[in-house]
């Protein structure tokens, strides 16, 4: 950041002492009934998954078409608690989402933390993102590795225990603020 009021107001709350300024700055920026346009992508930040689940869910709910599941497939072994997808993603047309992992082909179309909004959900998943660039977005797979000693070469080894493969998109109306670092929004409500 080079903005150097901005990262004085940022340490204040981080170290847990803001100030008379600090809070007088932060709270010039409430507003309690502001709602952003539907037409502009803002992120809601929120401290718990189930605040973010809410809004993602009440937002997909008001959008008019029916959704289209998107069913997870695992391989070998994978532990629910480490998916790094939801099992079952439901998506409909004008749904914001978010990506949650970099584009490894050659395209490098998207990346971990790249909004887009959902076009199309048949015959094939289409997002379009800020730049108006379309997007098909398709399965991708993530690897459950242990690390075990080759007992020949004495070396530690990568082994692949299971296979998590799914769209690599979740709802992005509304995210935790643990999700959220190390990323960057235009447009951000917290």
């Amino acid at each position: 950041q080079s903005d150097l009021r901005f990262v004085e107001l940022l340490n204040d709350v981080r170290g847990g002492r803001p100030g008379a300024a600090t809070l007088a700055a932060l709270n010039s920026r409430l507003d309690p009934s502001f709602e952003p346009p539907d037409d502009e992508n803002w992120i809601r930040l929120c401290t718990h998954n189930a605040q973010a689940d809410a809004v993602n869910r009440r937002k997909m709910a008001q959008l008019p078409s029916r959704p289209k599941d998107f069913i997870c497939e695992v391989e070998g072994n994978f532990p629910e608690n480490s998916y790094p997808a939801e099992q079952k993603l439901s998506l409909k047309p004008g749904a914001q989402v978010m990506f949650i992992r970099n584009d490894s082909s050659q395209a490098s179309e998207y990346y971990n933390g790249k909004l887009a909004v959902v076009e199309s959900v048949e015959p094939e998943l289409v997002v379009k993102d800020a730049e108006g660039r379309h997007i098909k977005v398709k399965k991708l797979s993530w690897e459950n590795i242990r690390y075990e000693l080759n007992p020949e070469s004495k070396e530690i080894e990568a082994v692949v225990d299971g296979v998590f493969s799914q769209v690599p998109l979740r709802p992005a109306w509304a995210i935790t603020i643990h999700k959220s670092q190390g990323l960057t929004f235009d447009k951000v409500l917290i």
